[in-house]
């Protein structure tokens, strides 16, 4: 069996394949991945596939534990082709993995498609992927608890508070402006690259959204979509 590993800015997440399958995505914060953790989680594995956009003291964790029980590992890099795409970065290791796998995973779900993929974390990236298999390059922004956080630690007069429901409407008070405005802004981006990608020869025919944010842009975009929250683990099943 092998697991499949992404290390994110705050949270760790992996699941399990076997025979060809996988298994359901586990998530845990970074703070609490450990040797024991990952005995207790992952001692029935032989091989693990692991990509991680920070934290290379976890990665390196994994490896002296994987080592230690004589388990095969593997760290995945963004790379200038892999299964017909082609990078859009002159330096490629510089594009961060998690969009690499996502370019990955859309080509093999949507091939020959042209796609916008959006993965909305802590950060926002959108990526196009024509359909020839060639990433036009993209954007990324502040996720949306970025975006509420930078108006108020960079003004002073104003005041909000945290809401839970996500909304496009006009806002009434300082609280509604600010959190509306973080998804207005979000989905402006992502109309905005629609249009901008048409304008670059590339009619967008399919549009994914993963990250813990996209359900809730989805809600919110007028436009046909597809969540797929485990996109990271279909490119990182490429590597098998």
């Amino acid at each position: 069996m092998i697991a499949l590993v992404d290390i994110g800015n705050s949270r760790t997440k992996f699941c399990i394949v076997s025979e060809g399958s996988r298994g359901s995505v586990h998530s845990l914060s970074n703070e609490l991945l450990s040797s024991n953790y990952l005995s207790e989680c992952l001692g029935i594995i032989d091989r693990l596939i692991v990509a991680s956009v920070s934290y290379n003291e976890l990665t390196d964790e994994i490896e002296l534990w994987c080592q230690k029980h004589n388990i095969n590992y593997q760290r995945v890099v963004s790379e200038k082709s892999r299964n017909d795409i082609i990078s859009a970065y002159h330096q490629p290791r510089q594009l961060g993995v998690d969009r690499w796998l996502t370019l990955i995973a859309a080509n093999a779900i949507y091939p020959n498609e042209n796609t916008l993929i959006i993965d909305a974390g802590t950060a926002t990236t959108i990526d196009v992927l024509a359909s020839n298999g060639i990433h036009q390059g993209g954007w990324i922004l502040a996720g949306i608890d970025s975006l509420f956080s930078c108006v108020l630690d960079n003004t002073s007069q104003v005041h909000a508070n945290a809401v839970n429901t996500a909304s496009l409407s006009f806002g009434a008070n300082s609280s509604e402006n600010v959190n509306n405005a973080t998804w207005a802004a979000t989905i402006g981006a992502i109309n905005l690259a629609v249009s901008q990608s048409n304008k670059q020869g590339f009619t967008i025919d399919k549009i994914i959204l993963t990250g813990g944010n996209g359900k809730i842009l989805a809600s919110l975009l007028s436009r046909q979509c597809t969540v797929i929250d485990d996109l990271v683990f279909v490119g990182l099943q490429a590597y098998i």
